[in-house]
């Protein structure tokens, strides 16, 4: 009897279905699960979140050596140029304000071009009269309760049976009631509620406009609004937020977005044809009016920090 060749198509048909296995295996049987990864690993949509949330905890606690050691983990080249360069993307996204204020903080106190934040007040706890008063007793030591004026009286005595001479065997003593102290109710201690720790309110603070001027010249690209904002004592400030409106719009920027340029600097490019409303922080006047200049330059507008 003679053997027909089977050829080879048996081992491709053996290595199509090894590979199938294969992949069913790795994909739904036994997929690959990561644990206690490196930050530096991560996709670029976690680092931003890694960011933001070093970022917003930094603004809370003003624990400026522990978001060192956080950035550190992603290994940026530039920690304080990556967390800028978020805050913007953030803005231009329509994102959270409040982030990217939080962001654009960090930066500028990355940089050096702004001092650090101060940190929350310690907490104290404090105690009621009467655990102040218990606290003072010494550990371990004996207490000794006193019963109420009214336990104290004496009780009288149940009178006895009278037997004759040859009867008398023993003469009943007469019982005394023990007396049960009445429990006393320590009172429990009251604690102060613990506050919440709140980042430093610049944007609330009211500014004040101290110069509003038109350049024509080349010290600024055409069609900016640029702005700068200074504390009382005349430092830049960061995370101040600046609201422009127009007809049918408005949109919402910080300072500390460009900390090369200045910690508060900030700019926004104008349309030809519109009319802006600009407003620094929360309870500062509009500045309205604010339009392309004729001689086609950009508008620099200085502000103040005023009294709180």
């Amino acid at each position: 009897m003679n053997d027909e060749p089977r050829g080879h198509w048996y081992l491709l048909t053996g290595l199509i279905i090894g590979i199938v296995a294969g992949l069913v295996l790795s994909l739904l049987v036994y997929p690959v699960r990561y644990a206690d990864s490196d930050p530096s690993a991560l996709s670029e949509e976690y680092r931003n979140e890694y960011r933001r949330l070093i970022a917003d905890a930094y603004s809370a606690n003003a624990n400026l050596a522990r978001a060192k050691q956080r950035l550190a983990l992603l290994k940026d080249s530039d920690p304080a140029g990556a967390l800028s360069a978020q805050a913007q993307r953030l803005l231009a996204s329509g994102g959270g304000p409040e982030d990217a204020r939080a962001l654009a903080l960090l930066a500028a106190v990355l940089s050096g071009a702004a001092p650090e934040i101060t940190p929350p007040a310690a907490i104290t706890l404090t105690p009621s009269a009467g655990t102040a008063a218990a606290a003072q007793q010494t550990p371990g030591a004996a207490r000794t309760v006193s019963p109420s004026p009214a336990s104290t009286s004496t009780a009288t005595p149940r009178p006895s049976a009278t037997l004759a001479p040859g009867e008398a065997v023993r003469t009943p003593t007469p019982e005394t009631p023990t007396l049960t102290p009445s429990a006393t109710t320590t009172p429990l201690p009251t604690f102060t509620p613990r506050p919440t720790a709140t980042p430093p309110q610049v944007a609330a603070a009211p500014f004040a406009l101290v110069r509003k001027s038109e350049v024509c010249d080349s010290s600024l690209p055409a069609g900016l609004i640029v702005v700068e904002v200074r504390s009382r004592a005349g430092a830049p400030l960061p995370g101040v937020r600046i609201q422009v409106a127009w007809d049918g719009g408005q949109d919402t920027f910080f300072t500390g977005l460009s900390p090369e340029i200045s910690p508060g600097y900030a700019d926004f490019r104008m349309t030809a044809g519109l009319s802006y409303t600009l407003r620094v922080g929360d309870a500062g006047a509009p500045v309205p009016g604010l339009s392309l200049p004729a001689c086609g330059g950009s508008w620099k507008i200085e502000f103040q920090e005023g009294p709180r």
